[in-house]
């Protein structure tokens, strides 16, 4: 599947970025940093990782963008015991919202912490997604919330987008729920970041510096 996984049908606001932060998640959620090193060796390094396995890897050509997906084995950064730990690095074409209507491409790295179905196993990862929160929020300038509610009221869905000033695009989401045609459950970190010369970066709409 050529595209980056999409965590349940919630709409995931704007992205933006500090150093500080994603240094701080990198470390503490990656086998490798890729603010740390070039984006080429930061993909050479999954590519030698022993404790990856990768399903699917498509370069950037002139009509697809780069893609790849993997399975992480004897490597887990979550307090829970995932059935899967996925990675996803996809790049994604996004339209700025200036008046110019500027096209752009950015990657989106994810990581999915995928869990069977079970009332057990959902507040498994609705506590990883809280814990996340607890321990990162504060070294965001802000954040946004969202959830999905079933007809009782019942929260079946939560999301969390964390922003650095004085970006408008933010750097990183996470969310829990259930996958889409899996009955899965999952916490799902997302990681944005623009590819400048080899080096990972922050993403700036136009204008803004």
């Amino acid at each position: 599947m050529k595209k980056i996984l999409h965590i349940f049908f919630i709409l995931i606001a704007g992205t933006s970025y500090s150093q500080n932060p994603l240094q701080s998640i990198s470390k503490t959620y990656l086998r490798t940093n890729p603010f740390d090193i070039r984006f080429s060796s930061f993909i050479a390094s999954l590519q030698q990782d022993p404790w990856f396995t990768i399903e699917s890897y498509s370069r950037r050509t002139d009509t697809s963008f780069f893609y790849i997906t993997g399975i992480y084995k004897n490597f887990n950064p979550f307090h829970y015991p995932p059935t899967e730990l996925r990675l996803v690095l996809a790049e994604e074409e996004i339209i700025h919202v200036d008046s110019l209507k500027t096209h752009d491409t950015i990657m989106n790295l994810q990581l999915l912490g995928i869990i069977d179905s079970g009332a057990v196993n959902s507040k498994l990862v609705e506590k990883e997604f809280k814990r996340f929160h607890k321990n990162q929020a504060d070294r965001f300038s802000s954040n946004t919330y969202g959830n999905f509610k079933e007809k009782n009221g019942k929260i079946t869905a939560e999301i969390y987008n964390y922003f650095v000033f004085p970006f408008s695009i933010a750097p990183v989401t996470i969310a829990w729920g259930i996958l889409p045609d899996t009955n899965k459950y999952s916490f799902t970190m997302t990681i944005r970041f623009k590819v400048k010369e080899n080096i990972a970066t922050y993403i700036v709409t136009p204008g803004e510096l």
